[in-house]
């Protein structure tokens, strides 16, 4: 067989899984006892969640030869992202997410619109995805930087990230289609999951753009320009 026919399948409620025995375990008690303030853990043999270390690791071993497109600015993008409540409860993470997303570009016009989004794997934004076929990918602005911290190099593993939006940064957290976003974004698009494959280290997920709203207010589109090196 070919390899696209190995690869790439279309999504269904199976087929959207993580396998159970992939995912990463838990560090802390449910939501609602946790504390955003408290250092303690139940597994203090995991300490970071496999965002942050990998991240952490990136960030220490800079690429002696990068690769010629890391050189460019691109549009900086949060995905937003809920737990499935039916059949694939179980592969979602606890609580809703953000992250953190420059891998992503439209491909396709007509017949309808599509984008291609990669999802860091077994992060729970990938793992609320992958569990219900969509979400809502967020364009920020420029004044959204300082949030690259949080969205990006902390996992909702371990903090609530809109807790920490709200209570930190000071942000507005409105539903849009049902799913928790900044306020003030410059954009929201709403993703379904179409077809995905499998490619190491992240999940490509060719995605429907169901709806879309440009949002007015102050500040330019954040890029990878912008944020400090």
């Amino acid at each position: 067989s070919s390899l696209a026919a190995t690869n790439t399948h279309v999504v269904t409620p199976t087929t959207a899984r993580i396998h159970r025995a992939s995912r990463p375990l838990r560090v802390h008690p449910s939501p609602a006892r946790r504390s955003t303030t408290s250092k303690t853990r139940r597994h203090p043999h995991r300490s970071r969640s496999p965002t942050v270390v990998l991240a952490q690791a990136a960030a220490a071993e800079p690429d002696p030869n990068p690769p010629p497109w890391s050189s460019l600015s691109v549009p900086v993008y949060s995905l937003a992202t809920v737990p499935d409540a039916g059949p694939t409860k179980a592969d979602s993470a606890d609580r809703p997410s953000m992250n953190i997303t420059t891998y992503c570009t439209p491909v396709t016009i007509k017949p309808t619109r599509r984008l291609a989004v990669a999802l860091y794997t077994h992060t729970a934004t990938a793992r609320n995805m992958l569990a219900t076929g969509k979400g809502v990918l967020q364009g920020l602005r420029s004044h959204h930087a300082d949030l690259v911290p949080l969205l990006g190099k902390s996992s909702a593993h371990d903090v609530d990230k809109l807790e920490a939006l709200r209570e930190t940064h000071g942000l507005n957290i409105v539903e849009r289609w049902g799913v928790p976003t900044i306020e003030d974004a410059k954009s929201a698009v709403l993703l379904e999951i179409v077809s995905l494959e499998t490619a190491g280290d992240h999940h490509l997920a060719l995605c429907e753009v169901v709806d879309w709203e440009n949002i007015e207010g102050e500040g330019n589109p954040l890029y990878t320009g912008d944020l400090p090196k």
